[in-house]
């Protein structure tokens, strides 16, 4: 056995369905031994960022590690900005790059590079091989590390010299971590204890109550001790349903915002919070002085990161709270039962009152040219059934995503986490390539999707059927917001340096054309019906370049 035989092997053995990438000539071993596991697709992208999107897209999709192969430094460096989301996101990815053979290294050959370095930032393991001998043990733990909590990518450099090594070896067994841990029964009871004390808890649900399962647990308590539920800001997954009565909204990424929806209470919950620092400084503490914090998480570096908890407990947040159920319908008191009953009947009454309002809102931009978001966002919310997988990179038109969108069914969300765009695109193909049954929407600010929009060659060729509903507001909305936000010269003079998207305003209808995916451009809220009803009436890829409305309006971020 070759030492790439050895590295397809481990590919096959630990379930690898589809390997991602863009090849050069450091990759060519690999890819000569790939036509011997025909078991194994390979999937190209035209760039490396758009290999590494559809890899996490996958993953993310599926639970099962997103595989991708890169090709050297510059290669690496093209796919750095979305490993930089996953690893914001906590994506299961194995990051495999091809490199110089080791003699040549010193030589400093064109295309060389500390690909180790390189990825140290956004990666929770990183290594470049030395020999075949270390393929096993190499193999075995990037997959390990990648697969357990916190998840993330892993990098592994492959020298040309080592893939053709022969290597007396064959891959070992993977270790699965069993983390469904509990946390003592102390803490427990103290966090409950808080908990049936509390005048207003609020609770705060992370990315990791969506990805662990712990959203019926989640619901649960949330019923049983009357509390608002808020979803981490820039959230990668859906942690909680959007039409529950309980559910308070998903924060905005800025601290006053945060600040305001948790001033009130009493007793805060964080359950699996990743995103715990606003997007700009804030100089205020996002809880109150005096309020009691309990946190929850499988990640020690994540519990009492910016603030301490009175409460902490290192554990897997659905065994966490079924234990907490458990305790507190046995010591829920028929006093505390009025209590919570009361917060419940608030919560219901804030529910409808959110509803009215939306009715009104929406009653209000019915005529709107052109289009408000909102119309778009609830025309497609007639179309979300339990078959169609929502992913997210709308940007500016998040507020209306999250506002409009019934979003309720656990593991059929992608989010945008880390902020870095062009991940919309890729991820959503990765996506539908783990979920073949499903129908995929991507919704793209039109910004966004110009960062990799040869993504749609990928649906064409793969026979993808993903429809992209591309927000077009032709300008990068949300910086020019910021500017009205910041009131500078720029706000008075209504000037927005390097944020428009016109002149010429690109034909997004032709490019898709172009790489071969139909496509349609919206205008009116009648043809946006008309094409919503075509596109679900087929399986194939499918674009609709949705004008909207292009009013400048302050953004706090």
């Amino acid at each position: 056995m070759l030492g790439r035989d050895l590295v397809l092997e481990a590919f096959r053995q630990y379930g690898v369905e589809y390997l991602f990438g863009n090849p050069g000539t450091t990759e060519l071993p690999l890819m000569d031994g790939l036509v011997n596991y025909p078991e194994i697709k390979y999937i190209l992208g035209l760039h490396e960022d758009i290999a590494v999107g559809m890899a996490a897209g996958y993953a993310q999709a599926t639970g099962k590690p997103g595989v991708v192969n890169l090709h050297v430094a510059p290669g690496l460096a093209h796919g750095l900005g979305n490993i930089y989301d996953a690893y914001r996101a906590g994506v299961p990815l194995v990051v495999t790059t091809g490199q110089h053979d080791i003699r040549l290294g010193v030589q400093e050959p064109a295309l060389w590079g500390d690909l180790v370095a390189l990825a140290k930032s956004c990666t929770k393991w990183s290594y470049q091989v030395h020999r075949a001998e270390e393929l096993p043990i190499v193999l075995h733990r990037a997959f390990k590390e990648a697969l357990t909590e916190p998840m993330g990518p892993v990098l592994l450099s492959f020298p040309v010299d080592v893939m053709w090594q022969d290597v007396p070896l064959s891959p070992l067994p993977l270790t699965r971590i069993d983390q469904r841990v509990s946390g003592s029964r102390e803490a427990s009871r103290q966090a409950v204890a808080l908990l049936r004390a509390a005048e207003r808890p609020v609770i705060v649900a992370g990315d990791r109550v969506g990805r662990m399962g712990a959203i019926p647990e989640l619901i649960r308590l949330s019923e049983l001790i009357g509390a608002p539920v808020y979803q981490e800001h820039q959230s990668a997954g859906l942690n909680f349903p959007y039409n529950h009565p309980h559910f308070a909204g998903r924060f905005l990424p800025n601290g006053p915002a945060i600040h305001e929806a948790l001033k009130e209470a009493d007793v805060v919950l964080f359950l699996g919070v990743i995103s715990q620092a606003p997007l700009l400084y804030f100089d205020k503490p996002l809880v109150q002085p005096g309020t009691k914090v309990i946190s929850v998480d499988l990640s020690p570096w994540e519990i009492g990161k910016n603030m301490p908890a009175d409460v902490a407990i290192l554990g897997h947040p659905r065994e966490v709270l079924a234990a907490w159920v458990e305790m507190l319908q046995a010591e829920l008191t028929p006093a505390d039962e009025g209590r919570c009953q009361k917060r419940r009947e608030q919560l219901q009454q804030q529910q409808r009152e959110r509803e009215e309002a939306k009715a009104r809102e929406l009653a209000a931009v019915q005529e709107q040219m052109p289009l408000s978001p909102a119309v778009v966002m609830a025309e497609l919310n007639h179309y979300l059934t339990d078959d169609v997988f929502v992913v997210d990179e709308s940007v500016t038109t998040g507020r209306y995503v999250h506002r409009y969108l019934e979003l309720r069914r656990p593991g059929a969300f992608i989010g945008l986490k880390g902020g870095g765009l062009g991940y919309g695109m890729p991820a959503a193909l990765g996506a539908q390539l783990g979920r073949p049954s499903e129908r995929v929407v991507a919704i793209i600010g039109d910004g966004s999707s110009y960062y990799y929009i040869q993504s749609l060659w990928n649906a064409a060729r793969y026979n993808l059927p993903v429809l992209y509903l591309i927000i077009n507001n032709t300008s990068y909305m949300i910086l020019k917001g910021g500017m009205l936000t910041l009131n500078g010269v720029s706000a008075k003079q209504g000037a927005f340096p390097g944020m428009d998207l016109d002149q010429p305003e690109i034909d997004l209808v032709s490019v898709a054309r172009g790489f071969g995916v139909e496509a349609q451009r919206i205008e009116t809220r009648e043809e946006l019906k008309k094409a919503l009803q075509h596109a679900f009436s087929e399986r194939k890829p499918y674009l609709l370049d949705v004008v909207v409305d292009r009013t400048v309006k302050p953004y706090l971020a």
